[in-house]
């Protein structure tokens, strides 16, 4: 199928028709970053409405996160068996109808559960959608570059209004996501009357791709991750703690369907059957280090703004409204991370950018850590704001890098990769932070039974046992002071693995034949969990054969940014028989 269709030439699109397109492609990939903003600002309102417990509120986040990395390597490869248009419109239709069950969600186990299913939607849309936008649009033409651009652009300005609507929507948290279906919807309509028709297949032949596709491989994963992921997040909230015992029988199962994963990927490359990851991907050289360094850092930036809105909301007791206020700084230090990343990347070396970004998240950690609730907002949450983004400043660096470090026929898989090991930190960091956060404000409690500190006269709970929804203001900051040197351990650990496993990393260049490009746009994306779109349409590459081959030549959507050359003359760097196009 994929032959086919990269072999039928796009027909001429009306401007109509091509607007249609961009807007309705890069217009739901916006409705994940905003709800992703929104929720970051309205979590602790719908915990207090739904009484969810200070040990579980990470869990809509974490849930989701996961979910959605589970699946994105499923999806990517269903894109070309199901077709792309068919494929975006079932995550569109189920995007706005789960969005519309988690508005009439009345206890936190339906709103999580809900939320986790959420997490299907995006993980459907990403690889569909820039597939056809790489399929739609031909290489080398500048409104390929643009809906790209557009595609980037989505995500900032998503995050950014989605922080804002949070903050004015959180008392009533239920209209974000009515607002959320009634978007995806009219996008959805939209696509079916603008988005090209997927090439035909007929019944027998989509079976059969179905058939070889690694639905046991998918099962290893999703039950290992998953299992891991819920240990680790219900321990401290189980009724017993770590002693409950499916915890501990949680962990050696989830370490057996991993490696049993591992097993079975191994088995079937050898066989040169359809798998979800190869294993030999991750003998390129510095591949599996840099993932490791990408995964402890965006482990602590993610778990850094969850632990930052607690701050905000239930020690400070600042108003949702002025929290989304408070986090603009960010979206502001991000872009221009961003733009000093574009002008460096190609001038100093991955390695000294990565020790940069890395040495600002540590400043970040250890501002919080130390952080006096009631000092001033500008001397003291400012600068965690200012210096949490620093990931921004490598992140490009570090995704060429490993674009580089494989071969030409494997850069879509390392692009998903490198996707997927951002959402499984999120959701593995969020569990980490909680449990530590958790567990200290509990022993805070036991030693203190009735506190009042720096003038928030509050009485915390009499005693720590496993079901209790609230703890006082003080014994929170204790928790999120705790679950802050988790996230300063984080970056230290990556600013290690750095330091030892990416000696000698030169600086990113061009490969030959790429010319540089007049006019550059950086355009940031700066929210929790972020999408990496590079060649998102290509993993399917080693399922079927088949994927866009001229998807990621000419656009990027970064871990947490997004680059794109708008310079209509650069073939070379975009056009389907040429190399990677790189900063």
């Amino acid at each position: 199928m994929a032959e086919t269709q990269s072999a039928i030439t796009p027909l001429p699109l009306s401007n109509l028709k091509t607007t249609l397109i961009v807007t309705s492609v890069s217009g739901v990939t916006l409705l994940g970053s905003f709800l992703s903003g929104a929720l970051t600002i309205a979590l602790p309102s719908v915990a207090e409405d739904l009484g969810i417990s200070a040990a579980n509120l990470q869990w809509p986040v974490s849930m989701y996160s996961l979910v959605n990395g589970v699946f994105l390597l499923v999806a990517g490869g269903l894109a070309d068996t199901l077709g792309r248009k068919t494929l975006f419109l079932v995550g569109t239709a189920a995007f706005a109808i789960i969005s519309l069950g988690v508005s009439f969600a009345r206890t936190s186990f339906s709103f999580i559960i809900l939320m986790s299913l959420l997490g299907l939607g995006p993980a459907i849309l990403s690889p569909a959608g820039a597939g056809i936008l790489g399929a739609t649009f031909p290489p080398g033409s500048r409104i390929r570059t643009i809906a790209f651009a557009s595609l980037g652009a989505g995500q900032p300005i998503g995050f950014i209004t989605g922080l804002v609507s949070g903050g004015i929507l959180s008392s009533k948290w239920r209209s974000v996501y009515w607002l959320l279906c009634g978007l995806s919807t009219g996008l959805g309509i939209t696509a079916v009357y603008s988005l090209p028709p997927d090439v035909h297949l007929t019944r027998s032949r989509m079976m059969s791709q179905l058939k070889e596709f690694d639905w046991i491989g998918a099962l290893l994963s999703s039950i290992g991750a998953t299992s891991l992921i819920f240990a680790l997040s219900d321990a401290e909230s189980a009724p017993d703690g770590w002693s409950t015992p499916y915890i501990p029988a949680l962990l050696p199962t989830a370490a057996t369907f991993l490696v049993s994963f591992l097993w079975w990927e191994e088995k079937r490359e050898q066989n040169h059957k359809h798998v979800l990851m190869p294993l030999s991907i991750w003998r390129a050289k510095g591949l599996g280090t840099m993932i490791a360094m990408i995964f402890c850092a965006w482990a602590a930036f993610n778990s850094m703004q969850y632990l930052s809105t607690l701050m905000y909301q239930q020690v400070q007791r600042i108003s949702p409204l002025r929290t989304a206020i408070y986090f603009l700084p960010m979206a502001g230090s991000g872009f221009l991370l961003n733009v000093l990343a574009g002008k460096l990347t190609g001038q100093v070396s991955a390695l000294k950018l990565i020790c940069a970004g890395l040495a600002l998240s540590m400043g970040a950690a250890l501002a919080f850590c130390l952080l006096n609730p009631d000092a001033n907002y500008g001397f003291g949450m400012l600068w965690v704001m200012l210096l949490s983004v620093g990931p921004d400043l490598f992140f490009s660096a570090a995704n060429l890098h490993i674009q580089n470090s494989v071969g030409e026929d494997k850069q879509a898989l390392a692009g998903s990769l490198f996707m997927i090991a951002t959402r499984y930190a999120t959701a593995l960091g969020l569990a980490v932070c909680s449990a530590i956060s958790t567990a200290e404000a509990r022993k805070y409690t036991l030693r203190t039974p009735s506190t009042s500190f720096n003038g928030f006269n509050s009485t915390s709970i009499a005693t720590a046992s496993s079901d209790e929804t609230s703890f006082s203001p003080d014994a929170l900051l204790q928790g999120l002071r705790a679950a802050g040197w988790a996230c300063f351990a984080f970056t230290i650990l990556a600013f290690a693995i750095a330091i030892f496993g990416l000696r000698g990393t030169d600086i990113i260049e061009k490969k030959s034949g790429d010319e540089e490009p007049s006019d550059d746009i950086e355009l940031p994306e700066l929210r929790a969990p972020t999408i990496q779109l590079e060649d998102i349409s290509r993993p399917e590459k080693v399922a079927f054969d088949g994927a866009d081959a001229e998807f990621s030549r000419d656009s990027t959507v970064y871990g947490s940014s997004f680059r794109s050359r708008m310079n209509p003359t650069d073939a070379d760097s975009i056009g389907s028989d040429g190399p990677v196009a790189q900063l």
